[in-house]
This record gives structure tokens, C-alpha cells and sequence, in this order.
């Protein structure tokens, strides 16, 4: 449930599977960004990240305010999705992620920048200056980083059926 108090989204939500743990969050009109987080880094893989870091920010190169860590525990692609939506998480960043959550979080509107690496301070400062894009920041073995860039809705990203990378960013 949403609600409008001065120029602030009040959002109450149910974040577990039983409906019994509900999560309220003050979201401005900007973006909220959901980070996997696993001891102070980066979660290597989306699919079994049991921490987020909720921020705020008004969009890729802006400032990040974090809001709160929570425990995320949904374990299907269906609960743990429709718990970011409930959120109101519009983009996540996270290490690997599988094929079949990669195309979740496309068909619920989610964006996202897949196959980070690094200690979550690097990577929010990275994406507040707009260099989150740097090698340095890619997961081993993702050799080129604007091959993981933000999957947007509709766009094949990493996974380009044609094969090669895209470099529309």
C-alpha cells in the first residue's frame, strides 16, 4: 500500500512468504536501488543473497542514501520478486545472477546491473560517480564491463541473442 505525505512515499509491504513480517520505508519520488549484500561486499549470487541494502537516489552518477539492510529469505523466483516489487525496489545491483531471475526481474520492471563485484562502500561511491562501469568492479571472468551494464526492460543486455556485446550505453 502506497501514500502520498509530503513528497514522500509511505510504503507498507509484506516482505515475507506468510504476510507476517511487514516492511515500511519513506521513499522519495527518485529511484530505490536494492544492493546484495554478503560481508561487506557484494553478494556473488543473486539467487541465494539472504541481505539487501535499501538505498535512495535519483538515478545512475547521482549521491545513494542508504536506507536500511534487511534479510530477504523468499527462495522461488516468484516470492523473492514480488517481494522487490512490493518494495518498491526499481533497480538492484548484485553479483551472478541466473537466467530464469534475470528474466523475473525484466518482466516485473526491475532493472538491473548484474555481475558486480566489490566491497559495497567501492561500488555505491562507483555508482555515485558514474564509474561503476570500470573493470575493476566486474565479477572474474566478466571480461568486459559494459557487458553486464543496467539491463533495462525490453533490452537483451548481457545476453544478447546475437552473441558479441552491446555497446548501445
Amino acid at each position: 500500500m502506497y501514500e502520498l505525505i509530503k513528497n514522500c512515499w509511505l510504503l507498507t509491504a509484506p516482505v515475507s512468504s506468510d504476510g507476517k513480517t511487514w516492511h515500511v520505508i519513506c521513499m522519495s519520488l527518485g529511484m530505490t536501488l536494492a544492493i546484495t549484500i554478503w560481508n561487506g561486499r557484494i553478494a556473488p549470487l543473486f539467487d541465494v543473497a539472504r541481505h539487501l541494502l535499501i538505498c535512495e537516489t535519483e538515478g545512475f552518477g547521482r549521491n545513494v542514501t542508504v536506507l536500511e539492510s534487511i534479510g530477504l529469505q523468499e527462495d522461488t523466483p516468484e516470492r523473492r520478486i514480488a517481494a522487490l516489487s512490493a518494495m518498491g525496489i526499481s533497480a538492484v545491483i548484485c553479483g551472478g545472477i541466473s537466467r530464469e531471475y534475470e528474466e523475473s526481474l525484466a518482466d516485473a520492471g526491475i532493472d538491473m546491473d548484474a555481475f558486480v563485484a566489490g566491497d559495497v562502500s567501492d561500488v555505491i561511491h562507483a555508482w555515485e560517480t558514474g564509474s561503476l562501469r570500470q573493470q575493476r568492479f566486474s565479477m572474474p571472468g566478466c571480461s568486459c564491463p559494459r557487458h553486464r551494464y543496467m539491463h533495462r526492460r525490453g533490452r537483451p543486455g548481457c545476453r544478447n541473442p546475437q552473441g558479441g556485446h552491446r555497446f548501445d550505453r
